[in-house]
């Protein structure tokens, strides 16, 4: 197979290809920022009793944030495949999800490095700033969910796509 082939199966030159890349990459980096952020790095970090009590607070938010970030990275993933497989355009519900897991998942892997001391001002800041990020990564996921069954299809054709992928 040469290389022009090869661009014309991967459709290189379409930019939701990349995207779909960029999104898996996400997903693997955003499994170690959530194991981290739920059970944190070092033993000393599992002890609530070492916490600021606002940090403490907002401990079970932030855990509920990194665990709906991944089902929202998951269905951006799908929604981006699917749209590539049938030849769709996006919808708005996808692209206002897309935008709004993605603008959470910065503010979550900033805020799991602390980059530029984002963990420690949210930490600081009690169960306010954590509980909002919960309820738009709630709203971006069900944005995905919505835009993903505006466009898979039915599973007889989804059945076909597979039998005629493996032969």
């Amino acid at each position: 197979m040469s290389l022009e082939e090869l661009r014309e199966v991967l459709r290189l030159d379409d930019s939701r290809v990349w995207l779909l890349i960029g999104l898996c990459v996400a997903l693997v980096f955003t499994i170690q920022s959530v194991e981290t952020a739920t059970e944190g790095a070092w033993p000393h970090q599992r002890r609530p009793a070492r916490m600021a009590p606002q940090a403490r607070s907002a401990q079970g938010a932030w855990g509920a944030v990194a665990l709906l970030l991944l089902p929202g990275i998951v269905l951006g993933i799908l929604n981006v495949a699917v749209l590539l497989w049938r030849g769709f355009p996006h919808t708005q519900s996808q692209v206002l999800g897309g935008l709004l897991v993605g603008v959470i998942w910065l503010i979550f892997v900033g805020a799991s490095a602390n980059v530029l001391g984002m963990g420690r001002l949210l930490r600081q800041g009690g169960p306010a700033g954590p509980w909002a990020l919960l309820i738009l990564v709630v709203a971006g996921d069900v944005l995905l969910l919505a835009g993903l069954l505006t466009v898979v299809p039915d599973l007889e054709l989804i059945r076909n796509a597979v039998r005629g992928f493996a032969d």
